[in-house]
């Protein structure tokens, strides 16, 4: 059994309204589509994990959406909530949804709609079955293999779910020695090397932290 992790990027045509939403509200990270129906029909049943702070911009983005026929958001504490929603699907999010359940597939969640625009997913199969998928991504998103390999569980997509800054922050943080015990690297070091503000710098490592920290628990890597 292989594991395929890819970084889409849809674009305008392809991105569903509510993800744009996020895109273009400095109040959101991310999405997590963290479960869904698997009879997947004209209307997708799915439950979101949302990334962010404003729940009653995200409730009015949800009321305008076309394409959402009802939905409930429950808050919890901290910065995050969560968002069942009965979606019907459009030509282009069939499209999309098809390619990733084709016979022989498995979608391991989340599937992240980053603020970046960009989706990160992780599909188990066959080699046939996950070629297929790339093969079936429709026109208008791009596709990025991120890695090909034995399938070790959930954990494995931890590092996907950052967008590449903040993935650059990170490695450029390991290589400055900002991880090390003792310290010996400083998040002036990384923004130097970044070419960008320290507060910048230091904003990209704390998304980042905050992403790896999290699958990790949902991962039940906790030790």
């Amino acid at each position: 059994m292989r594991s395929l992790r890819l970084r889409l990027h849809p674009d305008d045509e392809q991105m569903h309204p509510m993800h744009s939403f996020v895109v273009d509200h400095e109040a959101f990270e991310q999405t997590r589509l963290r479960h869904w129906n698997p009879a997947v029909d004209d209307v997708n049943t799915i439950l979101f994990e949302v990334v962010g702070s404003d729940i009653d911009a995200y409730r009015e983005a949800l009321e305008a959406s076309p394409s959402v026929v009802s939905y409930e958001v429950v808050s919890t504490p901290g910065e995050t909530f969560y968002v069942t929603v009965q979606d019907e699907l459009s030509v282009a999010s069939a499209e999309q949804t098809h390619a990733f359940t084709q016979d022989g597939l498995v979608v391991v969640p989340p599937v992240v709609f980053d603020g970046d625009g960009s989706i990160h997913v992780t599909v188990v199969g066959s080699a046939t079955a996950l070629q297929s998928a790339v093969d079936r991504t429709p026109e208008g998103i791009d596709v990025d293999v991120i890695a090909v390999q034995r399938f070790t569980g959930p954990s494995e997509q931890s590092s996907a779910m950052l967008s590449p800054r903040q993935r650059e922050a990170v490695e450029t943080a390991v290589a400055c020695g900002y991880y090390r015990e003792p310290r010996a690297g400083t998040v002036a070091d990384v923004a130097d090397r970044l070419d960008c503000s320290a507060s910048t710098a230091a904003e990209h490592l704390r998304k980042a932290e905050m992403k790896i920290m999290a699958a990790m628990v949902d991962d039940g890597s906790r030790t």
